[in-house]
């Protein structure tokens, strides 16, 4: 029998350190805000704006030092080898209607294991969109994470609450920008649903809807702004900089050119940063170099905006 998703995995408990440390050095800062809004001791579901692929679940594990469950499309768990990995991860697959009735028909089973994960008090994070994108904002939420919710306040007769999350890339396809995520005050499934009893189901769904999405995008917020002055002092620091930037590209290769040639023959772009993640984890001494690498680029490239201003 496989092992339930909310158990002790010492495995799992020993590599959490390091993949999160491996999460931070993709970027050149990580801002956790509200934090302490997520309910302890209860049943849980992230709700986090999806943009950057299996990246955003990295991102999400740093929001608690625990295990935290996971939903992702059916269709990346085809092969057995993958399947067991994703589960050792404590990944779960969900089907869409695209995959068929017969898969969404399995996403019953599914469901009863997240409200067993919800009643051993595991958060589970599921990205209400059902896809990603590689931009800032949001795309309509659909109502399978509401009707999970109120499948386990049903079945487990306690609060379940959705914690609505706002994930802010300063960049999508370049390293070492900016991250913030901010975590808003959480909805109670059961008392929106006592509230609101005397209203149809679907429109009460369709209300939860809409007021996820418009915490989650409060939360995202605008883009991070950077400094355009200075020019000239920029300017002298680039070229004082260039003997540290040839020296950081020698030593980023080993990162740096798999990267390149991952992602050119990728279609979808908004897999940047996952790629990066999984170089960063197999080549760790490399890491140094690739930091110094992204770092001085932006740099440049910054730079350079500003001047053709």
């Amino acid at each position: 029998m496989a092992k339930k998703i909310w158990e002790y995995s010492l495995g799992y408990r020993l590599a959490r350190p390091y993949t999160d440390f491996i999460t931070r050095t993709c970027f050149r800062s990580v801002s956790l805000e509200g934090l302490e809004r997520i309910p302890k001791g209860a049943s849980v579901l992230l709700a986090p704006n999806h943009c950057a692929a299996l990246m955003d679940p990295m991102i999400a594990l740093l929001l608690d030092k625990g295990p935290v469950g996971f939903g992702a499309r059916s269709d990346i768990f085809a092969k057995p080898m993958i399947a067991r990995i994703l589960r050792w991860l404590r990944i779960l697959p969900i089907a869409r209607e695209r995959n068929g009735r017969q898969e969404v028909a399995k996403n019953f089973e599914i469901f009863d294991e997240i409200v067993d994960c919800l009643a051993h008090e595991v958060p589970f994070c599921l990205y209400s969109e059902g896809t990603h994108r590689a931009e800032r904002g949001m795309l309509p939420v659909k109502k399978g994470i509401f009707r999970i919710a109120k499948m386990a306040a049903d079945q487990l007769d306690r609060p379940v609450f959705i914690v609505p999350i706002g994930v802010n890339y300063e960049y999508f396809f370049r390293g070492q920008g900016r991250m913030r995520v901010r975590v808003g005050e959480p909805l109670e499934i059961r008392e929106t649903f006592l509230r609101e009893a005397e209203r149809p189901e679907a429109e009460i769904y369709r209300g939860l809807c809409k007021e996820l999405r418009e915490r989650d995008l409060a939360l995202i917020g605008e883009p991070m702004t950077r400094r355009h002055d200075r020019i000239a002092l920029r300017l002298a620091g680039a070229l004082l900089s260039l003997p540290l930037f040839a020296v950081c590209a020698v030593g980023a290769l080993p990162i740096w050119l798999p990267f390149q040639i991952i992602l050119h023959g990728m279609e979808d772009k908004a897999w940047a940063h996952s790629v990066r993640y999984v170089l960063h984890f197999l080549l760790p001494l490399f890491i140094p170099f690739n930091m110094g690498l992204e770092r001085l680029l932006n740099v440049y490239r910054n730079l350079s905006e500003d001047l053709k201003k």
